[in-house]
């Protein structure tokens, strides 16, 4: 399922915002979730979906969406009152009331140790569901991250969409989730899927944890796409992200208007 969330300024005098902020966010998206209801909190650690390999937390969000900016260096300057945010999580009916209820009136402050805006959440409403079908066409709304860790490389390599192992470690992503959340693998291949780009394609780095002897660039793609795979593949990749690092605000896609 998936949440508008819109955020309010406390202060226009603090309305100075890293651009380097998913890291942040995410902290704070995940904190929230992890401290929320007690029932809530017990499912989402039953829920861990995790396999012999790999974890996977099943939520995405989309970068912030703010109607009236001034960029100046590596900072926004936040001209308008109210911005918004997507939340993205895999569809269980059982817990839309709890994330209703413990994002509803939640106050933070987002930034790092040079500037932090204070914001509070002042609504948020439930996006309908599309209806998927095996051909749609998305917009990333956050950057698409798919990497490969080449035989003696130490870290892993993040490739442009025209890569040729693009596409297929696409979707094994996917197959790859699915198998996670449903404890079997999926009959479909990943060699049968096809992505094709449809707009031009826009680099984006990001750095976590900035400023810290952690730090660390990631870099992701912005680019309209066209999928053709089974639709509940596409579903899952739709709610919980596509490519990697979702939880981390990666991957987040919206549907295209006027398309399947």
């Amino acid at each position: 399922m998936r949440f508008k969330l819109t955020l309010r300024l406390q202060s226009i005098r603090e309305n100075l915002l890293p651009l380097n902020y998913q890291y942040e966010l995410s902290s704070w998206i995940y904190r929230v979730l992890n401290n929320g209801s007690p029932e809530f909190s017990c499912w989402l650690h039953k829920k861990g979906y995790t396999d012999d390999h790999k974890s996977f937390k099943l939520f995405t969000f989309s970068n912030l969406r703010v109607p009236d900016r001034r960029i100046s260096g590596d900072r926004m300057e936040i001209c308008c009152r109210e911005i918004s945010l997507i939340i993205s999580m895999f569809p269980e009916e059982m817990i839309g009331h709890f994330i209703t209820g413990i994002f509803n009136d939640q106050e933070f402050r987002l930034g790092d140790r040079i500037s932090r805006v204070p914001l509070q959440v002042t609504t948020i409403e439930r996006i309908a569901d599309p209806v998927f079908s095996d051909r749609m066409e998305f917009r990333s709304c956050s950057p698409l991250l798919v990497s490969l860790l080449y035989p003696g490389d130490r870290y892993a390599r993040y490739l442009r969409p025209d890569h040729p192992d693009y596409q297929k470690l696409f979707f094994r992503n996917m197959i790859e989730k699915y198998k996670t959340i449903n404890g079997r693998d999926h009959p479909y291949k990943e060699t049968e899927g096809i992505l094709n780009v449809i707009s031009p394609v826009k680099m984006k780095g990001v750095v976590i944890k900035a400023g810290t002897p952690y730090e660390s660039k990631i870099i992701g793609y912005l680019f309209d796409f066209r999928i053709q795979a089974p639709a509940e593949l596409i579903r899952l990749g739709y709610y919980t992200g596509f490519g990697e690092k979702n939880s981390m605000g990666f991957g987040c896609g919206e549907v295209k208007e006027g398309k399947d």
